[in-house]
């Protein structure tokens, strides 16, 4: 799968850290996906609280990504 440039710059951050560049590419797409999803979801509830579950989850996944 190729990157746009706008997936790849959510991509350079865990790749300075280490994470492996497609295994970066892979958390970029995540995250971009993630955050559209739940934006609509915020919407449909009127509420922020789906935001802040996925922003906690997205985290934790980036922090592993990172440390290994």
């Amino acid at each position: 799968m190729r990157l746009t440039r706008r997936d790849a710059g959510g991509a350079a951050s865990p790749r300075e850290h280490g994470a492996e560049a497609e295994r970066a590419a892979q958390l970029a797409r995540l995250v971009v996906a993630a955050v559209w999803g739940t934006a609509a979801m915020c919407r449909a509830r009127r509420s922020t609280e789906p935001l802040d579950g996925v922003a906690e989850q997205l985290h934790t996944l980036i922090t592993t990504a990172i440390e290994v």
